[in-house]
C-alpha cells in the first residue's frame, strides 16, 4: 500500500505541473523528481524509521502543489492522509510570511516529538533547498544567502 502512496504522489505531481517550466525553461517536474531522489538517497540519516521513507518521498513529490497549483490541502488529505497533508501545509510558505518565519516554523515543528510532519517538511525542505543550490540549473544570485541561511537553520534543528 506505501508503495501506491509513492506512484499516487509522483503521478498526481506530474499531472498537476504539466506544462509548467522552471526559470531555465526546463519541466518543472525535473525539480519534484530531484527532491524526492535526495529525500530517497537522505533516508539513513535523516528518517526516523525506514518503513515510513514512502511518507517522505510522497510528500517530496507534492511539496508545491498547494503554492503552484488549484489543488487544496482538503484534497491532498482526503488522498493521502492527515500526516502528508499536514507536512505539504508546513512546507507551504503562506501569502505575506516573511521566508525566514517559514523556514522558523517547519524548524519549530521538527523538533516536536509530537509533530511527525514537522520531521518529514523538514526533510523535504532541506532536499528542496539542496536542489535550488546544487542542482543542474544556477540558483540566481539574490536567493543564494537566503537558502544557506535556510540550510544553517533547518540543519541546526536536528
Amino acid at each position: 500500500m506505501e508503495k501506491d502512496i509513492v506512484k499516487d504522489a509522483k503521478e498526481l505531481a506530474k499531472k498537476l505541473h504539466k506544462g509548467m517550466t522552471d526559470k531555465y525553461g526546463n519541466p518543472y517536474f525535473y525539480h519534484l523528481e530531484r527532491v524526492a531522489n535526495r529525500v530517497r538517497d537522505m533516508e539513513y540519516n535523516m528518517v526516523d524509521e525506514t518503513s515510513e521513507i514512502n511518507l517522505y518521498i510522497a510528500v517530496a513529490y507534492l511539496h508545491d502543489v498547494i503554492e503552484d497549483t488549484e489543488m487544496e490541502l482538503w484534497e491532498i488529505e482526503s488522498k493521502f492522509g492527515k500526516d502528508i497533508a499536514v507536512a505539504i501545509d508546513l512546507l507551504t510558505r503562506k501569502e505575506g510570511v516573511p521566508y525566514s518565519e517559514y523556514v522558523e516554523r517547519i524548524r519549530r515543528d521538527a523538533k516536536s516529538d509530537v509533530i511527525k510532519s514537522g520531521k518529514i517538511a523538514r526533510v523535504v525542505k532541506l532536499a528542496d533547498l539542496f536542489d535550488h543550490l546544487m542542482g543542474p540549473t544556477p540558483c540566481p544570485s539574490h536567493l543564494i544567502k537566503r537558502y544557506e541561511k535556510s540550510l544553517y537553520t533547518l540543519i541546526g534543528s536536528a
